[in-house]
């Protein structure tokens, strides 16, 4: 087997761009590098921008001191140039300089480098900088080739999914509808989506709401929803075509009939649509329902909480004014009974037999406060229940 062969074999090694306007000390740098990376070196940062796409480096080493455009204007240059077709195959720029200062550093990291090594260069940094950059420059189209693929296939399953991917967002967002004009204009878009122009009517025949995209509908479209209700499931007349339902009735405009194969499939999905739409349509009418039972519920318990309130206010009230005629009627006893002619056997018998006779109905009144808390007890049920 050739030589040549196991050449084409190998991984393809590094590139690396030497800018540098004296020839010893890009020399010297390229003598360090060659072994390891596919090495390019020129004298000025107009040739850098010029061979720059030509060679494709991964890393540029680059002086910041030269004839015409200095190291900072070429850093800024390069990363502004459009042919890259992304941000990753922009190589990674170390900056090298015979001045070592902050203000150095600063202005190389503004211009958009990313690393800093000061002349004289020692030969084992040289080579693990541009070792170390080299990686980030891989990993970071790794990344990017990963992100680029992830994206693809994520288009791809997009495009896939086409129109069945209408059909399955509409079942997903017509089950959270809330109202019939907000599945009626769901409904339209989805269909707008397969270019088609619709018109629904929802709600039982007779008491049924038509929207179109335009806004209110005409009698005549109106008189067609009527006509059209009564039909069987699915009705057409020439580009018209009317899915019908108990609750949903759909009208597309333009179906497209020349396109038999298209048509096969917009049935599917239209069928698909409206039955989903006649499940979203039940879930609104029993949560009217329900709203309107909860409604009813709330109306009742209001009233029985009035007339338990009342009902404790009146037995609170006659309890109150027994007691008070009792005690009035004990003391007309006391003061009258002299006056009757009566011994003191018989006025003791008499008070005696009157004590007994209070005593034994404020005993019942007593009971009847058990009557009392069970009728608080309820209303506390009620009030709880409406919170």
């Amino acid at each position: 087997m050739s030589e040549d062969l196991f050449e084409t074999d190998r991984t393809p090694r590094a590139r690396v761009m030497i800018v540098d306007d004296d020839e010893i000390s890009a020399g010297l740098l390229e003598s360090l590098l060659e072994d390891e990376f596919e090495t390019c070196t020129l004298p000025s940062g107009e040739a850098c921008l010029d061979h720059l796409i030509r060679f494709g480096p991964d890393v540029v080493l680059l002086d910041i001191q030269m004839s015409g455009i200095d190291g900072y204007e070429t850093c800024r240059r390069l990363h502004a140039l459009e042919e890259w077709s992304s941000p990753t195959e922009q190589p990674v720029v170390i900056f090298f300089s015979g001045h070592d200062t902050l203000e150095e550093r600063l202005k190389a990291y503004e211009s958009g480098g990313d690393d800093f090594i000061a002349k004289p260069p020692a030969p084992e940094e040289v080579v693990s900088k541009v070792r170390a950059l080299v990686t980030l420059v891989a990993e970071r189209k790794r990344v990017q080739s990963e992100k680029d693929s992830i994206q693809k296939m994520a288009m791809s399953f997009l495009t896939n999914l086409g129109e069945s991917g209408v059909a399955l967002q509409f079942l997903r967002s017509g089950l959270a509808c809330t109202d019939m004009a907000e599945l009626a204009r769901l409904t339209i878009a989805a269909l707008r989506d397969y270019e088609l122009d619709a018109h629904v009517q929802l709600g039982a025949l007779g008491r049924a709401r038509t929207f179109v995209p335009s806004g209110s509908a005409t009698p005549l479209e109106e008189s067609v929803f009527e006509q059209a209700r009564k039909m069987e499931r699915i009705f057409q007349f020439r580009r018209k075509i009317v899915i019908n339902y108990p609750h949903v009735s759909i009208l597309i405009n333009n179906f497209p009939i020349e396109d038999e194969e298209r048509c096969g499939r917009l049935r599917d999905h239209l069928a698909i649509i409206a039955e989903g739409c006649e499940a979203s349509m039940l879930a609104l009418l029993r949560d009217t329902e329900i709203r309107a039972r909860t409604s009813l519920l709330q109306d009742t318990a209001a009233g029985v909480e009035h007339a338990i309130v009342t009902l404790r206010e009146q037995y609170r009230t006659l309890q109150a004014e027994t007691r008070l005629s009792l005690h009035e009627l004990n003391q007309f006893f006391a003061k009258e009974l002299m006056y009757l002619g009566l011994s003191d056997v018989q006025e003791e018998q008499m008070l005696s037999m009157l004590s007994r006779g209070i005593e034994q109905t404020l005993a019942a009144f007593d009971r009847g406060l058990d009557f009392d808390s069970q009728l608080g007890g309820l209303l506390a049920n009620i009030r709880a229940g409406k919170d």
